[in-house]
Order: C-alpha cells, then sequence, then structure tokens
C-alpha cells in the first residue's frame, strides 16, 4: 500500500509542482492546451461603490456570476479593491463569490484591501508571478513602497528581460504608468495615488521597452474613480506596451474585459454587466476618454447637511481635527516662549 501510495505521489509530482492556487478559492490554474490558447477574465474594484456599506461584492457583479462562471475562462483576474473591508466583509465575500467561482481568482492589491489586517494575514505574499502556457502574469502590488517597485518585484520584472517569446500581462491596481503622464494623468483625477513620484520613469519603464523589444507587455490596472465615463480604458503607449484599466463601481456602465489568447493573437472583447451596449474595447483609448469625460455633479444645497454629516462622523476628520489642535497648542506655546 506505502509503495503504492509513494508511486501515486511521484506520478502527480509534476501537477502538483505546476499548480497555482488561488488564495481566495482554492483552485488550481488549469494547464494551458496543446493549441496555446486559452481565456481571460480581468475586472477590479469589485467592492463596487465606496457607499456600499453592505459588506457583500458589487450587485452588478453578483448578479452576473452565472453569466461569468459559463465563460469557461483559466482565471479572473482582479485589478484590487477587491473588498472595501476585508477584516469585516471576508466571511460574506467566501460565501457569495469565492465558493461560487468556478475559476481561480488571483488580486492585486488595493488601498481598501490591505487597510486592515485579514487581507495580508490570509491572502499574502500580495505579488506573484503566474504562468499560463508562455505567458506570464505578473501581479504587483502597487500599496507597497509608495506605488515604487522595488525588491523582489522588481527583481520578477527584471527576470522577464531575459524571456524570449510569449506575452507578459502586468496587473496592478495603480495606473502608476498614467501618475506623471501628462496625457493619462488628468484622465484618472481621484485615483489613488502616490504621495512622491514612484520610480516608474526611472526604473520600470526602461524594463518594460526592453521587454517589448522582444514580446507584447500588457499593464492592466484598477483604480479608476466614481465619475469615469467608462469601465474600461485602453491605449497602445508604444510598440508593443499597451496601458490598459478596468474597474467596477456599481454603476450603469459597469463592464468586465475578456482576453481570447492563442500564440500569435490577443482578442479584447468587453461583458457589460448591466446590457449596456458596448462599442469595441480599443474605443475607450485616451481620445475617447477625454472626450467623454463626465462633469462633476451641480452643486445641491439641499445635500448640505447630508455631506456635513459624512464628513464629522468620519475619522479621518477628528484626526485631522486633534492634530490640528495639537499643532496649535504647540505654536503657541513655541511662541510664548520666545516672546
Amino acid at each position: 500500500m506505502r509503495r503504492t501510495a509513494w508511486h501515486l505521489l511521484l506520478l502527480l509530482a509534476p501537477a502538483l509542482a505546476y499548480a497555482q492556487v488561488s488564495p481566495f478559492n482554492g483552485l488550481p490554474i488549469p494547464e494551458v492546451d496543446s493549441t496555446d490558447s486559452y481565456r481571460l477574465l480581468i475586472g477590479g474594484h469589485f467592492h463596487g461603490s465606496s457607499a456600499n456599506r453592505s459588506g457583500f461584492p458589487a450587485a452588478s457583479l453578483l448578479a452576473n456570476l452565472d453569466t461569468i462562471n459559463g465563460l469557461g475562462a483559466h482565471v479572473l483576474l482582479s485589478t484590487g479593491d477587491l473588498f472595501l473591508n476585508a477584516d469585516a466583509d471576508a466571511g460574506r465575500y467566501q460565501r457569495t463569490l469565492f465558493a461560487r467561482l468556478r475559476m481561480p481568482l488571483f488580486n492585486a492589491p488595493g488601498n481598501h484591501d490591505v487597510e486592515g489586517s485579514y487581507y495580508l494575514q490570509h491572502y499574502a505574499p500580495t505579488h506573484t508571478l503566474l504562468t499560463l502556457g508562455r505567458d506570464r502574469v505578473l501581479m504587483l502590488d502597487t500599496e507597497r513602497d509608495n506605488g515604487s517597485i522595488r525588491g523582489e518585484q522588481l527583481d520578477l520584472l527584471k527576470a522577464q528581460v531575459q524571456e524570449q517569446e510569449g506575452r507578459l500581462f502586468i496587473v496592478s491596481h495603480r495606473p502608476i504608468w498614467a501618475e506623471e503622464d501628462a496625457v493619462y494623468s488628468p484622465l484618472f483625477k481621484g485615483n489613488t495615488r502616490s504621495t512622491l513620484p514612484t520610480n516608474f520613469k526611472r526604473d520600470v519603464l526602461p524594463l518594460l521597452e526592453a521587454i517589448a523589444a522582444k514580446r507584447p507587455v500588457y499593464w492592466i490596472a484598477g483604480s479608476m474613480a466614481g465619475r469615469a465615463p467608462a469601465s474600461i480604458f485602453h491605449q497602445q503607449y508604444a510598440p508593443n506596451i499597451t496601458y490598459i484599466q478596468c474597474a467596477l463601481r456599481d454603476e450603469p456602465r459597469d463592464a468586465m474585459l475578456i482576453a481570447e489568447l492563442s500564440p500569435d493573437t490577443v482578442r479584447w472583447s468587453a461583458l457589460s454587466l448591466t446590457g449596456r451596449p458596448m462599442q469595441g474595447v480599443e474605443t475607450y483609448d485616451a481620445a475617447w476618454w477625454a472626450a467623454n469625460m463626465t462633469l462633476p455633479p451641480a452643486f445641491n444645497w439641499r445635500l448640505l447637511p447630508y455631506e456635513i454629516k459624512l464628513v464629522v462622523t468620519h475619522r479621518a476628520f477628528w484626526w485631522g481635527l486633534g492634530l490640528g489642535l495639537l499643532l496649535c497648542f504647540l505654536l503657541r506655546a513655541l511662541f510664548r516662549r520666545l516672546l
């Protein structure tokens, strides 16, 4: 019996070594077949609106789970802000989303994901490199190091310069490629941004260009402000380098990306989660976004009491007030001492 079990383990060893298992639903990424063709499903901001206090994922996402499962995607890639509050909501997500998904889920953490302790305790490491046939998917944590890509994450990117074939998909929450770009930065106002400039232009972009000299690079992010005109952004930045965004907000525009991959081609399409007609993914480029930016709503004075309540009941208000008073006391004491 022991000998049979040992032989079985040896036979399974290659499959176990290959297994790339989702930390969220425990499903492994299936092997890409001999045709090297497979399907990716991509979305982000799965908690929906920032005002969603239900503790459940976006309604537009949950309402389409049967359709999502029916797509037969190899993997679902989340561009961050999977949770609004992982500490409080992980149980609800497990019951209503993770347990019902029939494909492995991987997430590039956003600011909301890592606010508490639960995410880092249960879903670490927050960066990883996935293999799908000849292609690679690099999941990055842009909440670390103020949005800069350093240490192990930068080493993983550097290693991709040596690869000769396949495609590289980079998934992150913050579109750090947009932050210091005169064209892209104005399109994503209200995004989670780095406090100080990142090392993207100095260290990361040269690596992307070196990789793109040999094979296509797609950088897909998911920090997208609530008044964005679409759930999708798609822009070819340079030959073999494409910048993409995809995020939900529990709004009529909610949509996810589908990538159909074969050895020589990538075909992009969009899955509307609300039934709204969609144009071709490549339509939603920087020019389209600039022409369709949603204007801020006109000020409604009737909402003033509600807005004041939101401000004064948020802990950030009281932290700011307390620190401001402390600073005033310290300055007052300093001036009195000098005088």
